[in-house]
């Protein structure tokens, strides 16, 4: 194989592992901030109909959950904005009635969105930016050897050619 084959397949894997790790702690540092939150969501259980607050924390407990939503694009300081507006959301939590995980309705998860926007945008923002400089730098880095595997190339191709119009030269002069 070539040598610039390999440089570009370690390149591309190297650049693929770098979004996936980004990727994996974005969504690591929104938990996060989900958990350091100081929200109270006001649930309903959908089988008994208690009415109980649940933390920050016991939101990130279970991912089972279910929505209706809808959006409407709004034009909001010269951008267009399309947030969902739930009209029902709900999400497995441990119920004290039932004694088990049961779906309990969130009651005000529209506030709750509308609170963890701005954190969230900004741990968003911060994982692109290092997704960003991170895979600039693995660029910079793969076009070092990349280099100096195309000047080999490039040599080896004019020995080549100059060998062929030697060869040339001495059959017809």
């Amino acid at each position: 194989m070539d040598a610039r084959f390999i440089i570009l397949l370690i390149m591309s894997a190297l650049l693929l592992g770098w979004v996936i790790f980004c990727g994996i702690q974005f969504f690591r540092h929104s938990k996060e901030l989900i958990v350091d939150a100081d929200f109270i969501g006001h649930v309903k259980c959908e089988k008994c109909g208690t009415l109980y607050d649940v933390n920050a924390a016991q939101f990130t407990e279970s991912h089972m959950s279910k929505s209706v939503s809808t959006s409407k694009t709004q034009f909001k300081n010269g951008a267009f904005i399309n947030r969902p507006q739930y009209r029902y959301f709900a999400k497995k939590f441990y119920c004290p009635c039932c004694g088990k995980k049961r779906y309990a309705q969130v009651l005000n998860i529209n506030e709750i969105n509308s609170q963890m926007l701005k954190p969230t945008l900004r741990a968003g923002v911060r994982w692109l930016i290092f997704m960003f400089v991170g895979g600039v730098l693995i660029l910079a880095v793969s076009s070092i050897p990349m280099f100096f595997a195309n000047r080999a190339a490039q040599q080896k191709a004019d020995e080549l050619r100059q060998e062929r119009y030697e060869e040339f030269k001495e059959r017809y002069f």
